[in-house]
């Protein structure tokens, strides 16, 4: 076989080594076809032929064998780092042009700021036994049903408010994978869901304090007990003045409200028109 000068040689291509024998000969296949290869002639790795090894094949102008070569493990590995990561932007290419097609990009931004709200920015400060900052989402880890766990350092992981919370941005995109009218109201969960947890967590900061105060006049007696209800509403002055709203809780507020817009006036076009 006449050898092809290096600059006919085209692009290495990507095989895996079938067979191989003692005597130097071996079978390569390349995109579901298989070169015979001699060791003498087209090898150009100082470690042996294996068999199912990846290699690297190139041919000749002609299309004729011309190397064939051992790859390594590091740049088999980054080869696949590279192929998963393009793989995972097209997808995410498809994703995004089906979810703007689907849902627009006035509310994928509203979707942004949401999100940018209640996981960046600090929706609430807590100012009662520490001063403390939280992002809505670690307010929707906090338990009110003691002042202490409220205004505590930390959360206690991941809470069933957090997975609701979850729930509710998933129905933004409900018009992706429904096209009933209905569907489109998927964009008022998030405003839906502040106003309930908000209502709740009301209750229970009040019920909270409220405890706090009859634990108080239990320890002042019976005869204190207009003193204690009493008490128990200075304490819950005393609470709300300890709250101060951040950025957060507007980006939070305001991008649910303009959702729900969105949601409703879609709803009412696919139902009227």
């Amino acid at each position: 076989m006449q050898a092809s000068s290096p600059a006919a040689i085209t692009t290495g291509q990507r095989g895996r080594i079938l067979a191989y024998q003692p005597s130097g000969q071996g079978s390569v296949s390349v995109a579901g076809i298989q070169h015979a290869f001699d060791v003498a002639t087209h090898w150009r790795s100082d470690v042996a032929p294996a068999i199912n090894a990846v290699v690297d094949v190139r041919f000749d102008d002609a299309g004729k064998l011309a190397t064939v070569s051992a790859v390594a493990t590091q740049q088999l590995a980054q080869e696949e780092m590279a192929g998963a990561a393009k793989l995972a932007r097209d997808k995410g290419q498809q994703l995004w042009g089906k979810a703007v097609s689907a849902l627009g990009v006035k509310v994928l931004a509203s979707l942004g700021v949401l999100i940018a709200g209640a996981f960046i920015f600090n929706t609430i400060g807590i100012r009662l036994f520490a001063s403390v900052s939280r992002t809505y989402w670690q307010l929707l880890g906090l338990s009110a049903d003691s002042l202490e766990s409220f205004a505590g350092a930390g959360g206690g992981g991941f809470t069933s408010a957090q997975c609701f919370f979850l729930l509710a941005i998933a129905g933004c995109c409900a018009t992706m994978v429904s096209r009933h009218p209905k569907a489109a109201l998927g964009k008022c969960a998030p405003l839906l869901f502040i106003v309930i947890h908000s209502s709740l967590l009301f209750i229970k900061i009040k019920a909270a304090v409220s405890d706090a105060g009859n634990a108080m006049g239990g320890i002042m007696g019976n005869r204190a007990a207009r003193m204690a209800e009493q008490m128990a509403s200075e304490m819950l002055g005393q609470v709300w003045q300890g709250l101060s709203f951040g950025i957060g809780f507007y980006l939070v507020l305001a991008s649910s409200i303009v959702l729900a817009a969105y949601g409703v006036g879609e709803y009412q076009r696919k139902t009227i028109g």
